[in-house]
């Protein structure tokens, strides 16, 4: 097992706040208010580039790519026993969770689709045929609006049905990841050269570069959640606080590279709002230290 640094960390958070990330190896979560560390799943075995959270029926999804299947196991709870939830025939990249209608939205990366099937797994049914190598996505529950990136080209905002579909905003570059805030009406994302962190209004418009990561050329998965940003960068998992300057805080690194990350809330019986756009606002909080828990 390897060792965890000890570090003194000030976040922004709320109890019960945690992050769950993903390597090639396993899915691990770390309390951002106490900095406790625990494995969730020890062979997660694939490159997991989507994962998001069914919070109606409380499972966790992610997405293997090259083994060509998406996976699950029920969360939170001690010991989760990791289930396959469907062979998807090609690589599966981005996910999304409809947990109000009970769909599971994917990308595959391959084959330039956009598909969708039941929480239990059937109806399996391809939405758009006609992307260009979509990889992450979306969903806007309260407004019925998908965000997709096409990872070279630009991001694209959709119905549910793809029955209406626009371009809103350009790349021009690599992006891998995007992250909505529906209360602010945001989108994020960070290239994948430039290691720069942009945002966009929901409509395409206004586009800034908010902060400068300073790290190139790796993967940048991100999860916004009130005022801060979640983000990793190859093996580092950081945190930024948009109202506090530009400066990010070190979380946690791993021995492999960070594939995905997802913010989970937890008061009381769980009370996590609907996927990752309902995120209830945070505060201020210190924590001294990574500890591991068996």
């Amino acid at each position: 097992m390897n060792a965890i640094r000890s570090v003194k960390l000030y976040v922004i958070t709320e109890k019960g706040t945690k992050v769950l990330f993903g390597t090639k190896v396993q899915i691990k979560e770390i309390a951002v208010d106490t900095g406790n560390l625990k494995i969730l799943v020890y062979d997660a075995r694939g490159d997991m580039y989507g994962m998001d959270y069914d919070y109606k029926f409380k499972y966790m999804y992610f997405t293997r790519y090259h083994h060509r299947s998406i996976m699950r196991f029920p969360y939170p709870i001690e010991n989760p026993v990791l289930e396959k939830f469907m062979d998807t025939g090609s690589g599966p990249a981005g996910l999304a969770i409809d947990s109000e209608y009970g769909h599971v939205y994917w990308t595959e990366y391959i084959t330039h689709r956009l598909r969708r099937c039941n929480v239990n797994g059937s109806n399996a049914v391809i939405i758009a045929s006609n992307l260009q190598n979509p990889f992450s996505i979306r969903l806007g529950l309260v407004n019925r609006w998908m965000y997709v990136v096409e990872r070279f080209k630009r991001i694209i905002k959709a119905r549910f049905n793809y029955s209406e579909s626009h371009g809103i905003v350009d790349l021009n570059t690599r992006v891998d990841y995007i992250d909505l805030d529906i209360n602010e009406e945001k989108l994020y994302w960070i290239t994948f050269h430039q290691g720069d962190l942009k945002s966009a209004s929901v409509r395409g418009c206004d586009v800034k570069t908010l902060f400068q990561t300073g790290n190139v050329d790796y993967c940048q998965p991100i999860d916004v959640y009130g005022s801060s940003i979640f983000y990793s960068s190859n093996k580092k998992l950081l945190m930024l606080n948009t109202t506090q300057g530009t400066t990010s805080t070190e979380l946690y690194t791993d021995a492999y590279m960070i594939f995905n990350i997802y913010v989970h809330h937890q008061t009381g019986k769980d009370q996590h709002k609907s996927s990752r756009q309902d995120k209830s606002k945070i505060a201020n909080k210190a924590t001294n230290s990574v500890k591991l828990v068996p």
